[in-house]
């Protein structure tokens, strides 16, 4: 599968960026598609959490476990989660720039059967449309304060 990079320059600082895009049950309170973001270690901060997220996409609630695999504070975090038969692999790099902060979000989808082996070029399009609203969600809330 082909990976999906998007980036934004958001008027906040470094820090901020990084608490909303590092802390799944904060990125569920700047994004309005999640429904709730459920924490399912002990851990809620860093490498080895897990969240339970619940989303609605296309009108339908779903939901994906999600677990933080790297985390470098204010720098990087890397999340990793299995859906669709596919294991999704998301990269959040925070650079400061200037009096803002650039973030760049890749994915990369790793197929894990036939099926979504065969509609990779498909759903790589679909996820891009349905996420990408994301990161505009999360300027708005950093930029709030």
């Amino acid at each position: 599968m082909p990976s999906i990079q998007i980036e934004k320059t958001i008027k906040s600082t470094p820090e901020k960026v990084f608490d909303v895009v590092a802390h799944l049950d904060v990125f569920a309170l700047a994004v309005p598609s999640i429904r709730a973001a459920e924490c399912l270690t002990d851990i809620e901060r860093g490498v080895g959490c897990q969240y339970r997220v619940a989303r609605l996409i296309a009108g339908r609630e779903r939901s994906t476990i999600f677990e933080v695999v790297e985390y470098e504070p204010i720098e990087m975090v890397r999340i990793m989660s299995e859906a669709g038969g596919a294991t999704w692999d998301a990269t959040f790099d925070i650079y400061k720039k200037g009096k803002s902060t650039q973030l760049v979000w890749t994915l990369d989808g790793k197929p894990q059967t036939l099926k979504a082996r065969m509609a990779a070029p498909l759903v790589m399009g679909g996820i891009e449309r349905v996420l990408a609203p994301d990161l505009d969600a999360v300027k708005i809330y950093c930029e709030r304060g």
